[in-house]
């Protein structure tokens, strides 16, 4: 299977954390699955990685930030952006997880954004055969 975890589940999936979003990280990477991300999701993740309030609530160094998308990078298959692709969403924040998601012709889009359970990116994305999941949700199908 085929995943995109979304800035948010990859957040909250940082070497300091030991929840849900860590164990669905670990579980996809040791597995037959693969990981899809975009240089520009790791761009946002390490920009978002870099707010005071979450170097302070998760630990994080400077180091730790640079290893951390560093392994996700060696972990996953890096897809490469189109402006063109078509990405109907609310949030222009999240045009970039949508369009890497459809060029990678993925499977499953994990998020807890209620954007992508909204139309038209619901809609669009089913079209598209890509399912959009919770983490609880895409922990319980690969635990199945």
């Amino acid at each position: 299977m085929k995943i995109v975890l979304d800035t948010t589940i990859l957040v909250r999936a940082n070497e300091s954390s030991q929840g849900l979003a860590r164990q669905l990280l670990m579980k996809i990477v040791e597995s037959e699955h693969t990981l899809l991300l975009s240089n520009e999701m790791l761009h946002e993740l390490a920009r978002v990685l870099r707010y005071p309030r979450l170097q302070a609530f998760y630990g994080l160094s400077e180091n730790l930030v640079f290893n951390y998308v560093n392994f996700l990078r060696q972990s996953s298959e890096i897809v490469t952006l189109n402006p063109l692709v078509m990405a109907p969403i609310r949030d222009i924040n999240d045009i970039i997880v949508m369009q890497t998601a459809i060029i990678g012709e993925v499977d499953v889009l994990c998020t807890t954004d209620e954007d992508f359970f909204a139309d038209p990116a619901r809609e669009y994305l089913s079209r598209m055969g890509i399912a959009v999941l919770s983490d609880v949700s895409l922990m319980h199908r690969l635990r199945s």
